[in-house]
């Protein structure tokens, strides 16, 4: 697996992060990329102190994550980025380097015209918008990384 994780799960951080992704790959660099989060400091602390001691956490809007791009280059632990959508994750396509991993964990669209597995249910909108992600990334579609992914993949190989 690769070293920078792109998780988009509108639920942020909860047990299967902590436990599936936090603990189970020993991150200890986990953002948030949330323009609601990000202004919202009771609601950052809160995700922030359910984290292990020793965490790194930072909390940025979407403008700001893509203008400070606060990390990536060559990174040799794991780092978690949290996204709460499919359009946040596109919209800050810029960052992404080869070291990255993109996970769809827990998307529950209200619309939910493509049901991929028992957690992700995306608009067609928002599945358009992975296939043309997936022109040059895998897109893996598990809740934890044991779990064996739905694996998304559309780009050609050299």
């Amino acid at each position: 697996m690769k070293h920078i994780i792109y998780r988009v799960d509108d639920r942020f951080i909860h047990g299967q992060v902590l436990e599936g992704w936090v603990n189970y790959l020993h991150i200890k660099d986990i953002m948030i990329v949330n323009d609601i989060i990000a202004n919202d400091s009771i609601r950052a602390s809160i995700y922030q102190s359910t984290l292990p001691s020793g965490s790194k956490f930072s909390v940025y809007t979407v403008n700001d994550f893509c203008e400070k791009k606060p990390y990536l280059k060559n990174k040799k632990k794991f780092t978690l980025i949290l996204l709460g959508s499919v359009d946040d994750l596109l919209k800050i396509k810029e960052t992404f380097s080869s070291n990255i991993y993109f996970n769809i964990g827990c998307v529950a669209d209200i619309t939910h015209e493509v049901c991929i597995n028992d957690s992700v249910f995306l608009s067609l909108n928002d599945f358009q918008k992975l296939q043309i992600l997936s022109e040059n990334y895998d897109i893996y579609f598990h809740k934890v990384p044991w779990e064996k992914p739905v694996i998304f993949s559309n780009h050609k190989r050299a």
